[in-house]
């Protein structure tokens, strides 16, 4: 009887294999795809660190080393082209250039210029001198000239008094007709007509008595005095 079932045993492991065929290749799709799975995943995460590496690189500051040349002239003690860091502010780039000369006009200097301003390869920095400003060759930006009342309007800034430049000042009661014909859109007949409306009590009675139209006012409102 032992032999017999012996004789059956390759039959019966056959039957057996058969019955789990189906759960053997179920489980062997599954490994499988988990494998698969698992590379995939592997490899879209190194792609996804490779691409934040390059996104922070490129979003990092780049740190420049090299030197720029700019070009100062005018009103200043040693006019010429300078070298200078990148990143360098205009206060530096003047201070090589020796500072401010004595005719530089001061007020139009601080007023126009931002010592903090970054400069930039090939600039050129021109400091307009006290004479320039009286004739006219440079005409100041309005905004910068209403100082005394501030774009924030949140603190009402008095007005400094420099003695010294205010005497550079054409006065309107008193200035010559070649004095007043040096200011911007200023001829010899409009010099004319504000000497016959004199005197004045203040600058803008150039407007209401109807001397200058209110755009040759406001180019020369910074440049007279009572």
């Amino acid at each position: 009887m032992p032999g017999f079932l012996k004789s059956f045993s390759p039959l019966l492991k056959k039957l057996k294999l058969k019955k789990y065929l189906s759960e053997i290749i179920l489980l062997s799709a599954a490994i499988i795809i988990t494998i698969i799975s698992l590379i995939i995943y592997a490899s879209n995460n190194q792609t996804n660190e490779k691409q934040d590496h390059t996104l922070e690189a490129s979003l990092s500051p780049k740190i420049i080393n090299k030197n720029i040349f700019v070009d100062v002239s005018g009103a200043v003690k040693k006019p010429n082209l300078y070298q200078v860091n990148y990143g360098a502010r205009i206060k530096e780039v003047v201070d090589k250039a020796g500072g401010l000369s004595d005719d530089a006009d001061v007020i139009f200097f601080n007023r126009n210029f931002n010592l903090a301003r970054i400069v930039t390869d090939q600039e050129k920095i021109y400091v307009p001198s006290i004479a320039e400003i009286n004739n006219g060759i440079f005409i100041q930006n309005q905004r910068m000239l209403d100082y005394v009342s501030p774009v924030t309007g949140d603190v009402n800034i008095a007005p400094t008094t420099d003695t010294t430049t205010n005497n550079q000042l054409i006065n309107l009661n008193s200035g010559t007709i070649d004095e007043l014909d040096q200011l911007p859109s200023i001829g010899q007949v409009t010099a004319n007509k504000i000497i016959a409306n004199r005197p004045y009590s203040t600058l803008e009675e150039l407007l209401t008595k109807k001397v200058v139209n209110k755009n040759v006012f406001e180019k020369i409102k910074g440049l007279i005095k009572i």
